[in-house]
Formats: structure tokens, C-alpha cells, sequence
């Protein structure tokens, strides 16, 4: 264990304690605080938004007794002054809307059902062309509804009153494009991170392996440490690494969004937040952030065991960039896969992928984020990848032992097989010396 710790601490030294990690982090520390802040800096130079018109027609069905209309109408209008141009106009009807309304042509930009449930305030939105900043209002004014009205029947009485639950009805005719343009951009922007990060573990590994290797540094190391704590060290530095890096760059992420919402709430320019920039996406942005953090370290780990058992099959550095083809090959393939399953949205694809522990990394959040697959989906996936990291740790970890102090040459599936008999040998050997003790 003492070994152990120590090789992980010389690996770690190695990569952290250097000024290229500090000018590197700093770099993208900075770059990220940037984007994190381009809401508020775009909205800082945009023409001020007073002379754009806001026609929406919205029809209010109240039939609570309550005149929430009334309010509702203060907070749209009290909220678009000085902002926008005001034309907006409101009908009050008594017609209770049902799935057929989409069906209609009707000059109705939304409508907004209110109507109550067992004594709770329920509320239904049907939006056929509502301004998005009015949208965004109704999402912020419309979950108070229960608490007026507890205010209203207990006047002076103060109470932990739970939201109303608004049911956001879609237009099941209409092609969600913006949606889907919107999906097909954080599939993107969700799978190259990783594909990055999972890249630079393929990497640091292989060359802090070869390194030793080419310099025959690594007899030197056998001889005082096992093989396998050796192979447990380089994967346990590296993954190390990579969490104090990702943590690194979240910390900055939340130090740009927290300055971002901050000098957003001082401002009267509209879409300075990021609450009116990612919209409907809003409540989706946090559980997606996890399961991609999740997946970018489950994703590295998995690659890092091979790239770790590759390069202790390689002689030098160029014959692991040769070695290391068919692992670049199953990464592109479950990159380029979770792209265009992204973009296509295609539930099938998406499934298998989310599944397949080698691009489950990649595509897992993207499809989470879709709503192809659910917590139980994101946490079976989860699980896979794991036992594949456990089973591989398990099948690499004695061939690692005969691999590491050999110099064959000979071509890659040769390689492995010359390195599994030898393992076999080693092993007898092992077990023919502990019975003779």
C-alpha cells in the first residue's frame, strides 16, 4: 500500500505541480468565466428592447372565482414596461379548452386554462405563439397561483403552501424543430468535452507508461514493485488528475455563471441570464451536468485501462500510436455515433449507445437530456460501465504482469496472444511456488 501511495503521489506531482498545468488551467479558467458571462456581455451591447412590439392575443379561462386573471394580466403588463412595446391583447372566455384546440385556426397567440382541483389551483398553457419573454413570465408568475389563493381564503395567516404544477400543453400536430436544433447543438457541445477528456487519459497514460518503458526504467521499477501495483497506480494518478481538473473547471463555470446572474439581475436589458437563454431546457441543464461529469470520469477510467494494458504491449512511442489504432477506432465510431444519434434523435440509436459501455460515456448524457432514457436507464448505464471497468481491470491486470518487461515486435494480435500464454506460465509458476512454501 506504502508503493502504492507513493507512485500515485510521484504521478500526480508530475502533472499538477508543473507551470504548464497552472498556465493551462488559468487559460481555460478564463475562457470559461468568458462564455459563462457572453449573456450579459452580448445583452450589454444590444439595442435596448423598448421599441420592440409584443401583439400576443392570449385568452385567460379562470374559473376559480378567484379573478386571477387580474393578476395575471398586472404581472405581464407590470413586467413589459419600459421593456418592450405593450400591444398586448387579453380575452376573458368562459370556454373550456380541450385537445382538440391546436386543431383550430385561431388567432390566439396562447391560452391559459385555470380551473380547480380538489381545492388546489391547477393550471394548463396552451402556446400557439407566445412571445418567448412572456412565456418565461407565465413560468415564473403562474406556480403562485396556490399561494394567492391561500392568501385570499386566510388573510393575515402565513403557511408553507406548495407550487401549483403547470401542465404545459403541446401542440401534438407541430414538428418540435427548435427542440430539436437545440438537442442537436448540446450533443455536441456535451460530447466533445468528454471526447477530449478521454483522449488525454488515452495519452498520459500511454506516454508515462512509455516513457519508463523506452528507457528501461521500468526493470528498475518491477524489481521493487509488483506489476500490479504498478498498473494500479498509473490508472488511480492519471484518474486523479482528471477529477481535480474537471472540479478545477466547474469551480470556474459556477464563478462565471454566479457573475453572470449577478450583473443579469442589476440590469434592465432583457436575456442577460441564462434562465431566458436555455428556456425550457432550464430544469434539464443541472441532472445533464451530473450524469456528464459522471460519464466523462467513467468514460476516462474505462479508457485508461486500455490504453494502460496497450502501451505496455508497445516498444517505444510511435509503436504505441501504431498499437493504440483499433482503441482511437471504437472512440471515433462511438463519437461520430453519439453526434448523429444526437442530431437525429433516434430513439433506437440513442438506446444502443446509452447502453454500450465504450460510447455510453459519450452518448449517455445526450440522451438523458433528450428524454430517451430516464434516472433508472442513466443509473443501469452507469452500472454497466462500471462492471466493464471492473471486468477489464480483472482480464488486463495479470496479462499487464507478462506484458510490461516484454519487447515483442510482432504484430498486435500476436502480441496478445504471446502475452496470455506467457501470463498462464507466470501464473502456474506463481501457484507452483506457493505450494512448495
Amino acid at each position: 500500500m506504502k508503493k502504492l501511495k507513493y507512485l500515485i503521489k510521484y504521478g500526480l506531482k508530475k502533472r499538477l505541480f508543473t507551470k504548464a498545468f497552472y498556465i493551462s488551467t488559468a487559460v481555460i479558467g478564463v475562457l470559461i468565466v468568458g462564455i459563462t458571462l457572453l449573456p450579459t456581455i452580448i445583452s450589454s451591447f444590444a439595442d435596448e428592447p423598448g421599441g420592440e412590439i409584443i401583439d400576443n392575443r392570449i385568452t385567460i379561462v379562470d374559473t376559480t372565482g378567484y379573478n386571477f386573471d387580474d393578476a395575471l394580466q398586472t404581472v405581464i403588463n407590470f413586467s413589459l414596461f419600459n421593456l418592450f412595446d405593450n400591444q398586448i391583447e387579453y380575452l376573458l372566455s368562459n370556454d373550456i379548452p380541450d385537445a382538440t384546440y391546436y386543431d383550430d385556426a385561431l388567432p390566439n397567440s396562447g391560452l391559459i386554462y385555470i380551473y380547480l382541483e380538489g381545492g388546489l389551483v391547477q393550471v394548463q398553457v396552451y402556446n400557439s405563439g407566445l412571445h418567448g419573454y412572456v412565456a418565461s413570465i407565465l413560468e415564473s408568475f403562474l406556480p403562485n397561483l396556490q399561494r394567492l389563493k391561500y392568501e385570499i381564503d386566510n388573510p393575515g395567516s402565513t403557511g408553507m403552501i406548495n407550487d401549483v404544477t403547470v401542465d404545459f400543453v403541446k401542440d401534438p400536430n407541430a414538428e418540435d424543430t427548435e427542440l430539436q436544433s437545440i438537442m442537436s447543438a448540446l450533443s455536441t457541445a456535451v460530447i466533445i468535452p468528454i471526447f477530449i477528456l478521454i483522449t488525454i487519459a488515452l495519452q498520459f497514460i500511454g506516454t508515462e507508461i512509455m516513457e519508463e518503458k523506452s528507457t528501461k526504467a521500468i526493470e528498475i521499477i518491477i524489481a521493487s514493485v509488483p506489476p500490479r501495483t504498478h498498473f494500479f497506480a498509473k490508472i488511480l494518478s492519471i484518474m486523479i488528475f482528471l477529477v481535480v481538473q474537471l472540479l478545477t473547471y466547474v469551480i470556474f463555470g459556477l464563478v462565471g455563471f454566479g457573475l453572470n446572474e449577478l450583473i443579469a439581475s442589476g440590469s434592465t436589458s432583457v436575456g442577460g441570464s441564462w434562465g431566458d437563454i436555455v428556456g425550457i431546457l432550464g430544469p434539464v441543464i443541472l441532472p445533464t451536468l451530473l450524469v456528464t461529469l459522471v460519464c466523462a470520469v467513467l468514460g476516462a477510467l474505462i479508457y485508461a485501462i486500455i490504453g494502460g494494458f496497450f502501451a505496455s504491449l508497445s516498444v517505444n512511442q510511435e509503436d504505441y500510436q501504431a498499437i493504440q489504432t483499433p482503441v482511437m477506432m471504437i472512440l471515433m465510431i462511438s463519437y461520430m455515433g453519439g453526434i448523429f444519434a444526437g442530431a437525429s434523435q433516434l430513439s433506437g440509436l440513442l438506446l444502443f449507445f446509452g447502453y454500450f459501455p465504450f460510447s455510453a460515456p459519450l452518448v449517455l448524457p445526450v440522451a438523458f437530456a433528450a428524454g430517451q432514457l430516464g434516472w433508472l436507464e442513466v443509473v443501469i448505464s452507469f452500472a454497466i460501465m462500471i462492471v466493464t471497468a471492473v471486468g477489464l481491470l480483472a482480464v488486463f491486470t495479470p496479462l499487464y504482469r507478462a506484458s510490461i518487461l516484454s519487447y515483442d515486435q510482432s504484430s498486435l494480435f500476436k502480441r496478445i496472444k504471446n502475452t496470455y500464454r506467457t501470463s498462464k506460465v507466470l501464473k502456474d509458476n506463481q501457484k507452483l511456488y506457493e505450494g512448495k512454501k
